[in-house]
Parts: structure tokens; sequence; C-alpha cells
């Protein structure tokens, strides 16, 4: 997104800098012809209207966003098209020999209120009054300059679209965004517009030598400052865009440490619970209805999804989230059987399900025995808790992150909210391929960009892995890409303001280079 943020503004940064700089140029033409013309007042008026185009050009590349300054930019505008247009009306139409012509009339619509359509309606009027030169007079080489403004005048005419941008439909909101399908028609129009006049204006300046060396000169430095700039702004959002996936591998691998942590701790819980006494002796008895009780007190104490108590050969004595559920045998769970061998052990397990999926904590510790079976494994405790809402809602308020947790590709626990804001986007799959292969089938960490539930983030997965080392689930972070936007738009915005006055600065010396040419030439 960040790049995409980089191509579109460089491409109104360029857009509006070459408009710039076609005006000035169409400007200094009309300025070169009012020195050899005996009337120099309309060449100039049209000169100073082109340079007011250009200075309003020139504005709106560095992205100012005052409307203070919006609203003296399009003054002026007005105030160049307004001049040109008198400018144009002044001139008579060169006739043919015993052609007369009535005078132009400018109808200005009062529908028009606003200062954006008003200028729209000027451009299309200068447009108007340029074909009417070629279709009436003998001047057919304006037709490029009439085709131009009336293309300037549709693009003009679309900016009064956005006045309806706010609108509640979502449809309608992303038609009129920025940077959305009418902003780029709209842009689009004034491309062409300006290619037109530029193409047309060259036509005039490469027969004059001065002009044509100082116009290329401003061209080749806006090529340098164009070329420079947009390599400059490149490596700054890549850096960005780099800072911010570290900080979030940072991130996923804290995270993962967080998951190390439960684990212990779950462990640590198990040891609690193997260690009583009153549970070794009920235990020992085989009193189930008094290690049941003792069970359910743990279960509750502690806040664990699940305990277990069973004996050496993995029957269960007792279950204490379902005290129905006794004599089956857990001898096959890794973990089970690595604490009937007086080892303690953890891990990760995803229990799929229709309705809920779940991911969960578990360890498994040896119970040892007292007396003469001391030290000897007696039976095992095994305790659990569900990875659920409660966890990644505390990775977000320490981190500021999205989190997520998945069993498989699934995500079972996520700070992800619905519409209603309050149910979770739990049970949607991870349909990223790369995260897939990478996290799932790989078991790497994976850090990208990537859309996630049809927004665009910076991501971290990393993978959840069971004691024998198979791949459960992955663990998540994620910063929305638009975060970063408004730090990388007023970097932007300072790298652009920076180039278009050095763009603008670089007419001083193209003027005195292009002078210096001209008297080397003479001479």
């Amino acid at each position: 997104m960040l790049l995409q943020l980089l191509f579109s503004n460089t491409a109104l940064f360029a857009l509006n800098i070459i408009a710039a700089f076609v005006f000035f140029s169409t400007g200094i033409l009309y300025f070169d012809s009012a020195q050899i013309s005996k009337n120099k007042r309309t060449p100039l008026l049209r000169c100073v209207g082109f340079f007011c185009l250009a200075a309003v050009s020139a504005l709106a590349s560095i992205s100012i966003e005052s409307p203070a300054l919006a609203l003296i930019a399009q003054i002026v505008k007005i105030s160049g098209l307004g001049l040109i247009l008198f400018s144009l009306t002044e001139e008579p139409i060169l006739s043919a020999p015993g052609k007369k012509h009535a005078a132009v009339a400018l109808p200005i619509p009062a529908l028009f209120q606003s200062l954006v359509p008003l200028s729209g309606v000027l451009m299309a009027l200068t447009a108007l009054t340029y074909f009417r030169k070629v279709e009436e007079g003998l001047e057919k080489q304006l037709k490029p300059a009439g085709v131009a403004f009336l293309l300037l005048s549709v693009s003009e005419l679309l900016r009064m679209a956005f006045f309806w941008s706010d609108t509640t439909s979502v449809y309608w909101s992303r038609f009129l965004a920025k940077f959305g399908p009418l902003w780029n028609i709209q842009h689009l129009f004034e491309f062409l517009g300006v290619v037109v006049l530029g193409a047309w204006v060259w036509g005039y300046i490469r027969f004059r030598v001065k002009l044509q060396v100082f116009v290329m000169t401003i061209g080749m430095s806006l090529v340098f400052f164009l070329t420079t700039t947009v390599f400059f702004t490149f490596m700054l959002l890549r850096n960005l865009e780099n800072d911010a996936l570290q900080h979030l591998k940072t991130d996923v691998k804290v995270l993962d440490y967080a998951v190390e942590s439960l684990k212990e701790r779950t462990a640590a819980q198990a040891k609690t619970v193997a260690q009583d006494s009153g549970v070794q002796t009920a235990f020992n008895k085989k009193d189930k209805k008094g290690l049941a009780t003792l069970a359910a007190g743990y279960l509750s104490s502690q806040r664990a999804s699940t305990l277990v108590i069973a004996s050496t050969i993995g029957e269960v004595m007792v279950r204490a989230e379902d005290t129905s559920r006794t004599n089956d045998n857990v001898s096959t769970d890794p973990i089970i059987a690595a604490a009937l061998k007086g080892q303690e052990a953890a891990t990760i397990e995803y229990v799929p399900g229709i309705a809920v999926s779940e991911i969960t904590v578990k360890a498994a510790v040896p119970m040892l025995g007292s007396g003469k079976a001391a030290g000897k494994v007696i039976g095992v405790v095994e305790t659990g808790f569900v990875v659920d809402s409660t966890f990644v809602d505390g990775v977000k308020s320490v981190t500021g992150l999205d989190a997520a947790v998945f069993g498989k590709d699934k995500r079972v626990a996520t700070t992800f909210l619905a519409p209603d804001g309050k149910s979770r986007f739990v049970g949607t799959i991870e349909t990223n391929t790369n995260v897939v292969q990478n996290v799932l089938e790989k078991g790497e960490v994976y850090i990208g960009a990537a859309t996630v539930l049809n927004q665009p983030f910076y991501t971290a997965y990393a993978p959840l892995k069971a004691y024998d080392g198979s791949i459960t689930g992955m663990l998540f972070v994620g910063k929305l890409q638009t975060s970063l936007i408004d730090t990388a738009k007023r970097s932007i915005d300072l790298t652009f303001l920076g180039s278009a006055a050095l763009i603008m600065l670089s007419v001083i010396p193209a003027f005195f280079f292009a002078r210096f040419l001209q008297e080397h030439a003479e001479a």
C-alpha cells in the first residue's frame, strides 16, 4: 500500500509540476511575443494569465491541505483564466477578406456559484473562443489550444463531484475517494489537456533559439529533480516498511515467548496438584469421589480448562471438567507418556470442532510417591488452558497490535471484531498461500505485507508446535498499513515541497544560461 501511495502521490506531483512547466512555457511564449508585437497589452495579459495557472499548479504539487491556500489558489486560477479569456476576446479574429464577425458573447450562467465550477466554465469558454477563431477565422493553428482547454475544462468540472465525497454510500464513497476511479478519470483529462497544450507550445518555441534553450534547460532540471525525488522517496518508504516488518518480527517472537511462559505456568500448576498430599492420599486410596472434589477445586482456583489425573497405566482416575468421563486410557498422549517416564512435558494442542475449535496449552507432570514409594511415579497430572480472546486482548493492550491464534489455518482467537463490535472473526481461514507454505508447512517465521480480512496489513506469523515437533497452528501479529500512511505522507510532502522549490529556483540559472548561449551564438 505504501508503494501504491508513492506511485499515486508521485504521479500527482509529476502531473502538477509538468502542468506548471507547460503553463509557464506558454506564458514565456506570450511574453516573448509581446516584445515584438505592436499591441503589447494582449499577449502580456495572456502571459500573466498563464503564469497564474503555472503558480496554481506549482502550489498544488506540494499538497498543502489548507482551506485558505485552496481558496487563494482558486481565486488566482480564476483570475488567470479571466485574463486569458479577456485577451482572446479583445484580440480581433483574423478573417478572410470580406467577412465580418460579431463580437464574442460571454454568457456566464448564474447557476455556478462556487469557484470550482466557475473555473471550469471559464476554461470551457476559453476553449470555445479558441474554436471560434479556428472556425470563423484564419487561425487554424489555434485548434490544439482549444482542444487542450476543452480537456482541462472537463477535468475541472469533474472536480464538482468531489463535493459529495462524504456520502454514506460505500460504493459512491469509494468511487469518489482520492485516487479512486473518478479521481483517476479527472486527472487523465487534465494530463491529456496538459500534453496537448505542451505540444502546441513546443511547436512555436522550437523556432526561437533563446526560448528553446531556456525551456529545455528547465525541462532537464525538471527531469533530474523528479527522478531524484522518486528515488529518495522510494528508499524512504522501503525503510519505513522494513522497520515496521522487523518490529513485527520481534513482536511475534515476544508473543511466542508468552506462549512458552504459559507452558511453564501450566506445568507449575500441574506440579502443585501432583504434590498435594490430599490428592496423593485420595489417589492412593482410589477415592475417586474425594479426588474429583479436590480436582474441581483446583480447576476453579487455577482457572484451568482441563485437569486430568491418571494412573501409571494411563487410566483416567478423574477428569475435573467432566467427572462422568473416567476409566478411559490416555497413555498414548505424548506428554502423558513422557510424564509416566518421570519427565515434565508441555504441548500445544489443536482441538478442531464443528462449531468452535480450540488451541490448548497442556502440561503433564509425574506424581511421585512418598514413604516406601518415594521417588517412584505413581500417577500423572495433566492440566490445560484454552488460548482465548483474553490472551490476544492482553497482547493488543500492551503492544497496540492486532493479534490472533490459529489452529492449523483457522483463527481460534483474535482481536478482530465483526461489524457488530462484539463477536469476533473466529473460524475464518487464512488463505494466504505464502503464509501457509512458510509457517504451517516449513515451520518458519513469515513477515510481509498481506491482506487480512480484506484489509492491508504488515504481518508476522510464527508456528505453534506440539511436543513431538508437529505444527499445530500459528501466532499472528499485524499492523494496519494505513497506520504508516500519515508518517509516509508527511515525509513525501516534505520531499515534494523541497523538490518543487528547487525546480522553481532552477528557472533563474536557466534564464542566464539561455542568455549566455544566445550572446555567444550571436557573437
